[in-house]
């Protein structure tokens, strides 16, 4: 008897097609997890101290001709308190080398910076950061490398749809990690300035009350001297 029921529960036309359902939910969740980790940039996202005019080198590999490199870097300040300074006062200078040696992006005196450019050809792009201060610093860099295909460029001759539209996702992906890095790290950048700036002000206002109360009590004694003595001269004149 339970064979039976077995065999009547499988051939059940709502069993079946529940079973489908379920089925092809599973196959478009296996192709979505699929799609997701394609889609994940690469790139790098490091945190390396360069010594005293040092020079730090970081290789990006652009598979096309016109890959966009999209990436940010700043200056760490490790226990050390940012110091104050103008705009060339910056730690780092930034020199970026296509396969042929040529100079394609350079940045010079920063301490925090922002970049995108696309590659003129494919291969292995050097970025070589310089220390140019007399003191070791530590730099926090961050890259990745993808293509943008517009919509109204991309043909089948030379592209499929799906491929584009997973590039473009892995490149705008990239570049949505690049900024909230980016932003954290300026933020705890920024953190700390702020901490320096009230420590500095509230030195500041106790110093200045200190020289207040200083000056307040030097006048209270002068004063009281000055009676003092106008007193001392009354006694003199009103005995002689």
């Amino acid at each position: 008897s339970r064979g039976k029921v077995r065999e009547k529960a499988s051939n059940d036309p709502r069993t079946i097609a529940m079973a489908t359902r379920w089925s092809r939910a599973v196959s478009a969740a296996a192709l979505a997890c699929a799609l997701v980790l394609a889609s994940l940039p690469s790139g790098a996202a490091l945190k390396v101290e360069i010594g005293q005019s040092g020079k730090e080198c970081f290789v990006e590999h652009a598979s096309n001709e016109a890959d966009t490199f999209t990436g940010s870097f700043m200056r760490v300040y490790s226990g050390e308190k940012a110091p104050r300074g103008n705009k060339w006062d910056g730690a780092f200078d930034l020199n970026v080398r296509d396969p042929s040696r040529k100079i394609v992006y350079t940045v010079r005196h920063k301490n925090e910076h922002r970049f995108e450019f696309a590659a003129e050809q494919a291969g292995d792009h050097e970025f070589c950061f310089s220390n140019i201060k007399k003191v070791p610093v530590t730099l926090f860099y961050n890259a990745v490398v993808g293509h943008h295909y517009a919509h109204d460029a991309a043909t089948t001759a030379h592209v499929s749809d799906l491929e584009a539209a997973l590039s473009s996702l892995k490149q705008v992906s990239g570049q949505v990690r690049v900024e909230v890095t980016y932003q954290k790290q300026r933020e705890t950048a920024h953190r700390k300035t702020t901490e320096t700036i009230n420590g500095r002000v509230f030195g500041y206002s106790l110093l200045e009350a200190a020289a207040l109360v200083g000056t307040a009590l030097f006048q209270a004694n002068y004063v009281k001297r000055l009676f003092t003595q106008k007193g001392k001269g009354r006694m003199g004149v009103m005995g002689v």
